[in-house]
């Protein structure tokens, strides 16, 4: 008998330990995003090798939400601690979480991940000297040319000036009997989302004539004003007045952008790379090439705008988004990356051509003379960005500026205050 009551004591402790044992739990990551083509990226590519490496984690699911109900979503969601364990979002969008430490900083792994992307990256993540996020997809301004409208107007070169640029869209501009445009020799970003349009000028006509949108007080280092109250923003806005009645390449009722490319409806466009897969898939016919960023009146300049990765504070689990952002950005990816979305590669001594089309890759080698600028984290630099895309289409829609070098001047003065009241607002402000 009493062997009998061992027996069942052992038994009985044995089924303890077994119950006991907690079986390990299966992890679902979340993630929010505003791209279609990334959630895909992530859903094809990235997220199946994830599950390799780590088995434990049932599911990746990619939350995936238009721009605008996106930045909605996180302006309310961010602040309650309603997060998910990794967001990717565009640099200027993400500035008021950094500032607002809802955000953790990057670990060593994702800081030595920084280390071996072009510095300039650095810029776009960077608050108080912490970095905190990781690129995930970087974009650049760049120039699409139809070869076949320029040929016909006897242009066999690529423009490499805005000089040369300026006499091909006046070459190649067409109009009807009544002098309608139905093909615009350049399309003119005029108005649409005001942050395209800001972007837009900013890198054509602002830094082509050597001059930002904010620049940092002498006085008062951290602080920042208006960087365009001068003569070179003077010259950017002559720039796009001329276009528009002097040379007339464009106006405000021609078709525009990317349609207008795919359509043959204008001769040169400057854009994203990532506008060549809707060039691609509406214009097949369409015989076209890219090129880098012409140089300005003052220097050839382009910009890297990024989609980041960052770990909110509230995320449940960190250490698996910190091994996605790992994977997702690693060497191997964006490789992948640049072959599918005609992504720009980040790395350092990498071949940023590698997997592109073919008309793509000129537009994807900077020539030495190539500056290279981001948006900096400054709680007022989106405010501004929108509220200039705002007011800059009335602007340009203003006929009486040309030969009007007083006019230019006032209109100069009355966006430089748009961009201070800004950084007044949030506190950024100096002379």
């Amino acid at each position: 008998m009493k062997k009998f009551f061992a027996v069942l004591l052992i038994a009985g402790i044995l089924f303890g330990l077994v119950a006991c044992q907690k079986k390990p739990k299966s992890v679902t990551l979340e993630i929010w995003n505003s791209s279609q083509t990334m959630t895909e990226f992530y859903d094809e590519v990235v997220t199946p090798e994830f599950k390799k490496l780590y088995p434990e984690v049932e599911n990746v699911n990619v939350l995936y939400m238009p721009i605008q109900d996106y930045v909605k979503k996180i302006a309310v969601a961010v602040p309650a601690g309603d997060v998910p364990d990794l967001m990717e979002i565009e640099d200027s969008w993400a500035t008021p979480f950094v500032t607002a430490e809802y955000f953790d900083p990057n670990t060593k792994e994702l800081d030595a991940i920084l280390d071996q992307m072009r510095p300039e990256l650095r810029n776009l993540v960077t608050y108080k000297g912490k970095a905190y996020g990781v690129p995930i997809s970087p974009f650049h301004g760049l120039m699409f040319y139809n070869l076949d409208i320029l040929k016909a107007a006897g242009i066999t070169k690529i423009p490499d000036t805005w000089e040369e640029i300026l006499d091909a869209a006046q070459r190649t501009v067409k109009r009807d009997a009544s002098g309608r445009i139905e093909v615009s020799g350049f399309s003119m970003r005029l108005g649409g989302n005001p942050a395209g349009t800001t972007q837009k000028f900013w890198v054509l006509a602002l830094l082509g004539n050597g001059v930002d949108v904010f620049e940092e007080s002498k006085t008062q280092p951290g602080k920042f004003h208006c960087g365009f109250n001068n003569e070179g923003g003077y010259n950017a806005l002559k720039m796009y007045i001329d276009m528009l009645y002097k040379y007339k390449i464009d106006d405000f009722a021609s078709m525009k952008d990317t349609e207008a490319f795919w359509n043959q409806r204008t001769a040169i466009n400057m854009r994203e790379a990532s506008a060549s897969t809707s060039i691609i898939r509406n214009g097949p016919g369409v015989n076209w090439v890219t090129a880098p960023m012409p140089i300005g009146y003052k220097q050839r300049a382009t910009f890297l705008i990024c989609l980041n990765f960052y770990v909110p504070k509230g995320a449940k689990h960190k250490e698996y988004a910190r091994k996605y952002v790992e994977l997702a950005t690693s060497r191997e990816m964006y490789r992948i990356q640049t072959e599918r979305r005609a992504g720009f590669n980040p790395y350092i001594g990498v071949d940023p051509t590698e997997g592109l089309d073919a008309r793509l890759k000129p537009g994807f080698v900077f020539p030495p003379d190539m500056k290279v600028y981001t948006v900096p984290v400054h709680n007022a630099y989106d405010a501004s960005q929108v509220r200039l895309g705002e007011a800059l289409p009335n602007v340009f829609a203003k006929a009486e500026l040309l030969d009007n070098p007083e006019g230019i001047r006032r209109e100069i003065e009355a966006l430089a205050r748009i961009v201070n009241d800004a950084y007044r607002e949030f506190d950024e402000f100096a002379e």
